[in-house]
């Protein structure tokens, strides 16, 4: 066999190696983040656009992990009973982080057939409080941790807690948003080769 054959298949050894080593690498973990909701008989859609999601390390907010930088909208209403919307994933160093962000340009909330606000339209565009600038903190009760693996977490933005409609619940006045979402996690481990 020549030199250059053996270099080749050396090469071709040693990347195969790294490839598997890169994809169990213990400082590292994949993470990815996804999106759900729970009903609300007074809201026909409640659509949110998400133009970034990412990870706080415990140094504070000049380590910032993107998970992803991808605007999308999300109409939450479509994923209840178990539908989910993926938001992102990442390659991430494993360890523990003080929060999940979302960061939230606004929301729009319409009426069911029938039901109009006391002005007379269908649907009002909300503004996100701070949500633009450090986006909307997920709440896990204590730091997100990431292990090597995959860990998978679904954040629940529960309308009928999020949305809050004031006057006559047939003619609201205005819809209200209150920002207050719940993250869970799930783990699983990866085998080395």
């Amino acid at each position: 066999m020549h030199s250059s054959s053996r270099s080749l298949l050396g090469g071709v050894a040693l990347w195969a190696i790294a490839a598997c080593s890169g994809a169990n690498d213990p400082g590292m973990g994949q993470l990815s983040v996804s999106l759900s909701d729970a009903p609300l008989a007074s809201v026909a859609s409640a659509t949110v656009h998400i133009s970034q999601v990412y990870l706080v390390g415990g140094e504070g907010e000049s380590h910032r992990f993107v998970i992803s930088d991808t605007p999308q909208d999300y109409d939450l209403l479509t994923l209840q009973n178990g539908v989910t919307a993926l938001l992102g994933t990442a390659s991430i160093p494993v360890g523990d982080y003080a929060q999940l962000r979302l960061v939230v340009a606004e929301a729009t909330v319409t009426l069911p057939a029938g039901m109009t606000f006391s002005d007379g339209s269908t649907s009002q565009t909300l503004k996100v409080p701070s949500g633009m600038q450090t986006g909307i903190k997920v709440n896990f009760g204590g730091p997100l941790h990431i292990d090597p693996g995959q860990t998978s977490v679904v954040v629940d933005f529960d309308v009928s807690r999020n949305f809050v409609l004031t006057g006559d619940p047939s003619h609201p006045d205005r819809a209200l948003f209150t920002p207050l979402l719940q993250g869970s996690v799930t783990t699983s481990t990866t085998q080395t080769m």
